[in-house]
């Protein structure tokens, strides 16, 4: 790819029609409320019926957790301000979304923002970490058993990197508490807003847990597990955004955003997913090039990136709809290390 002439990112833009960068209130507050409805349906009506019925969990914590998975893509807007252009009503719809999610709104949305800036650079990209060999053997080991080496990762990993501070951790530090190695070189309201993201989330969490009535078993099965399948979709649809058996990562010097952005993948999980979950899979390349577009522009969007991406041969699309197997196997062969033995996705010689 090194003899690939990379399109500018004003070019990019160019080609996706102007309206796809202005979000809808009404649109936006639309799928918000049906999102939030069917929480609320989950947790409010689903939850005491199949604690009533144990037969009932299984289904009760998977549908649960892709409607949890929902709440975070709305929210996701939010944090880039593609909901609406009131940073007010983007903070408050935020808070509503992530907050059920033990989800720090305004933490996270800070470190994606990074992650979009940096994505597939080697050492300042944030989120799934690019290690070399000597980087992965100072994490904790406890980490590596619980969170990196295991298929057990892939429901735990995302807990983690949200609390633990720790360099030795892994992670790119607290995202729920204001004193973080996190903030560290961001503005000082950043810190101010964490402990407004983190109390609501604390709010919400003791809600939990006095709806259900002291008993650990009820708030395992009506909370914890289906917290657990949410954090399942959150790591499998973004490792798989940024990962396959070819993907690249570039150190600094090599890397700029347009080539970063054109290692992303677009990922058909199905019709049904890619519907219910607002596109985040079969439509990311276009979103991670522009952040800036309300997920219900994405589909529009991807035809005009990809007639300019397509054609060099930049655009990678795949139909991924064994997603639910693909994640593991992906995990386990590609990892978390760079080191040749065991190789994440990372470019020889780069």
């Amino acid at each position: 790819q090194d003899e690939v002439v990379y399109p500018t990112k004003r070019e990019l833009r160019d080609s996706v029609p102007a309206e796809c960068f202005k979000p809808n209130v009404w649109a936006s507050l639309g799928y918000a409320a049906v999102d939030l409805g069917l929480l609320g349906l989950c947790f409010g009506v689903f939850a005491p019926a199949a604690l009533a019925q144990p037969l009932l969990l299984p289904a009760y914590w998977g549908v649960t957790g892709l409607v949890m998975w929902m709440n975070f893509v709305i929210g996701h807007d939010c944090g880039h301000g593609s909901f609406s252009r009131s940073q007010l009503l983007n903070g408050v719809v935020g808070h509503l979304t992530h907050a059920p999610l033990m989800v720090p709104f305004y933490p996270w949305a800070y470190s994606h923002k990074q992650h979009h800036r940096f994505h597939q650079h080697r050492t300042k990209d944030m989120s799934h970490p690019w290690w070399s060999a000597e980087e992965y053997k100072a994490v904790h080991p406890i980490v590596r058993v619980l969170a990196l080496d295991y298929w057990v990762g892939t429901f735990l990993a995302f807990p983690g990197y949200l609390l633990l501070e720790s360099k030795r951790f892994g992670t790119d530090g607290s995202h729920f508490w204001p004193g973080s190695r996190l903030f560290d070189n961001a503005p000082k309201a950043e810190r101010r807003k964490c402990a407004i993201s983190s109390a609501v989330c604390v709010g919400f969490l003791a809600a939990t847990l006095l709806a259900s009535g002291g008993s650990l078993y009820a708030w395992v099965a009506g909370y914890a597990a289906p917290y657990l399948v949410f954090s399942w979709w959150l790591f499998t649809v973004t490792y798989m955004q940024h990962h396959s058996d070819e993907t690249e990562v570039y150190e600094e010097g090599e890397w700029n955003y347009v080539k970063g952005a054109c290692q992303t993948i677009d990922r058909e999980f199905g019709g049904f997913v890619d519907a219910v979950t607002h596109r985040i899979t079969s439509d990311h390349v276009a979103h991670h090039l522009f952040s800036d577009m309300p997920h219900y522009k994405l589909q529009e969007a991807t035809a005009g990136v990809r007639s300019v991406l397509e054609p060099r041969g930049l655009y990678q699309r795949r139909d991924t709809r064994n997603f639910v197997s693909e994640v593991f196997r992906l995990y386990r062969e590609k990892g978390h290390c760079l080191e040749s033995s065991r190789p994440r996705a990372f470019r020889e010689g780069a």
